[in-house]
């Protein structure tokens, strides 16, 4: 099979996205494949025609799970399609009910900045973390992020407490988040596991949203965060509203690399 592919890089979290059609079921595989022959991919995403009423394009993730930085690109990638300036790219992605609204606006490096209105979390509570104990824990459809506080593992620890982990909690996706409070900063390691993949990202926008969400959840009130991770800084505000996350949502931005084809 040939496929004809995009890569884009959202704040160093780079991401592959296949537009020629591929079958769910061969999704996981395909994915599989392509990161291993490009070791530079973090992730993948699969474009498809949306089917929910206003969308105009759909991005399911390799694992099913729900990626704000895919989202990002896959809108920018259907702007730069289209040939637009700035607007409001409406997408139906895997692991969020509805339609998601992606505000973009092209930068003059080529790039672009974009704002994603990002799902709400199912549950902001805890869970427990092979060898960190207990710790705070953002559920999303799709994904759960652990926000383990720096320094209370190590990366191999981490990266050998990640898969129990997500079988631990029966997610599609887990997230440990290496998170240095007093610095702004976190270090984002997310297995998918439909792939069996487990990766170090270099910027992880669901991650960035799940901080901010457990900081208003903790203080009862909204929250803005600018995060420093590998790849460069990534921005979320949660805003808190009758004793739960009401709105969440995440700002970076996107700029595409490379675009081909390959056999596979």
């Amino acid at each position: 099979m040939e496929l004809e592919y995009t890569v884009w890089d959202p704040t160093k979290n780079i991401t592959l996205l296949v537009s020629t059609p591929v079958e769910r079921g061969a999704q996981a595989e395909t994915a599989a494949r392509l990161m291993a022959a490009r070791p530079q991919v973090e992730q993948v995403g699969f474009l498809e025609p949306a089917a929910a009423p206003g969308a105009e394009l759909r991005l399911q993730m390799m694992g099913g799970e729900f990626c704000g930085n895919a989202s990002m690109s896959a809108a920018a990638e259907l702007a730069q399609r289209t040939g637009g300036g700035a607007r409001t790219v409406p997408l139906e992605v895997s692991g969020y009910p509805g339609v998601l609204s992606v505000r973009l606006s092209p930068r003059t490096d080529g790039g672009w900045d974009g704002t994603v209105a990002m799902p709400l979390p199912r549950t902001v509570g805890t869970a427990e973390v092979p060898g960190a104990g207990r710790v705070p824990a953002v559920t999303f459809n799709g994904i759960t992020h652990c926000i383990v506080p720096a320094g209370r593992l190590t990366r191999p620890q981490a990266e050998a407490a990640v898969r129990p982990l997500c079988a631990a909690l029966g997610a599609d996706a887990c997230g440990i988040l290496l998170y240095d409070e007093p610095a702004g900063a976190f270090a984002p390691l997310v297995f998918v596991a439909s792939t069996g993949t487990a990766v170090w990202e270099s910027g992880c926008g669901s991650g960035t949203a799940a901080v901010a969400a457990f900081l208003a959840a903790r203080a009862g009130a909204d929250r803005t965060v600018r995060l420093r991770q590998p790849g460069g800084t990534i921005a979320a505000h949660a805003e808190w509203a009758g004793g739960r996350v009401a709105a969440l949502s995440i700002t970076g931005r996107t700029a595409l690399v490379e675009r081909g084809r390959c056999a596979l």
